[in-house]
């Protein structure tokens, strides 16, 4: 019976984990969804224009900053303005120097931690007006395919960022592409369509993105409830017929058995001095040797042998 209490709670556990990783998912959902989106040429991808998104942390060298509040100095930069950082600059403030925000004002181009945010790159790039996700995985034929990583080998004139349409399929990942021959598995990534590049991600309105992560919820919820019921259920019915099955195991005699308090009735044989034993109306048997104590002064105390399944004539 044990099994069974295991497996509801093996369900019960993998049904909150559900629960909970949907939960996850929605909010990552609702924070991509109204993170600020920026379309920039990838210099690592041969200028081709990929997605950024902003955040609100201190900059790394080499990566992308975004100017959002300027301070009021008379650097030549604006808010929106973009820059690629070159230096640190007290790095436990966050200060960051960049050669394009250089100026008669700000020769070192200085920007102080609040004025920018991060500009990290995410899986989507623009490529003839349509919209791909990169994706690490080997390529189908027919597919179209980015070099990401060209390999530094011998005699290899790949550069990253071109693209081309997989034509045949080698081990390892490795691809044939008909425009510009062969392709290790770790130089490109699959390029899956996603919406038009006309169709801007639009921050959602967070009042709709509550709701529906409410509504989401709450049907995940009845969900579990209703399996919970249901196990519930089983469980009962798994108890019951346990009961039943005991009962059922126990040993017919228990049936024939009268209660221990009922008198005993004893029918002498006309012939002979075998004898008849029952209780409560039901014969017992097995009896193989019964003693009657009396009083003193009423009666003799009487020794009687029977045994049971004996002859007429079998018996003494």
């Amino acid at each position: 019976m044990g099994w069974f209490s295991a497996e509801a709670e093996r369900a019960k556990s993998e049904y909150d984990r559900i629960l909970r990783r949907n939960i996850d998912n929605m909010a990552k959902d609702i924070v991509n969804a109204n993170a600020k989106i920026h379309v920039l040429a990838d210099e690592t991808l041969g200028g081709i224009k990929r997605e950024y998104v902003e955040v609100d942390r201190k900059a790394e060298v080499g990566e992308k900053i975004v100017i959002v509040e300027k301070a009021d100095f008379e650097e030549e930069y604006e808010n929106g303005d973009v820059f690629k950082v070159d230096r640190e600059y007290r790095p436990e403030d966050g200060y960051v120097e960049s050669d394009a925000a250089s100026s008669d004002d700000n020769c070192n181009g200085l920007i102080c931690r609040h004025e920018y945010h991060v500009l990290e790159p995410t899986d989507i790039v623009h490529i003839d007006g349509q919209r791909y996700e990169m994706v690490d995985r080997e390529g189908e034929v027919g597919e179209k395919i980015i070099v990401v990583r060209p390999d530094e080998g011998l005699g290899n004139d790949k550069e990253a960022g071109i693209v081309g349409i997989v034509s045949s399929l080698y081990s390892a990942g490795d691809v044939g592409v008909k425009d510009f021959g062969f392709v290790l598995g770790t130089e490109y990534r699959v390029l899956v369509p996603v919406e038009s590049a006309e169709d801007e991600p639009k921050p959602a309105d967070p009042i709709d993105v509550i709701a529906s992560l409410a509504q989401e919820v709450a049907s995940l919820k009845r969900t579990v409830d209703r399996h919970r019921d249901e196990i519930d259920t089983l469980y009962k019915d798994k108890r019951t017929l346990g009961e039943e099955l005991a009962r059922l195991k126990e040993p017919t005699k228990a049936a024939e058995c009268a209660p221990v308090d009922a008198p005993l009735v004893f029918i002498q044989r006309k012939i002979g001095d075998a004898f008849d034993v029952y209780q409560d109306g039901k014969k017992l048997r097995g009896i193989r040797h019964i003693r009657i104590d009396a009083a003193a002064g009423e009666f003799t105390t009487h020794d009687i042998e029977f045994v049971s399944g004996a002859t007429e004539e079998e018996r003494p």
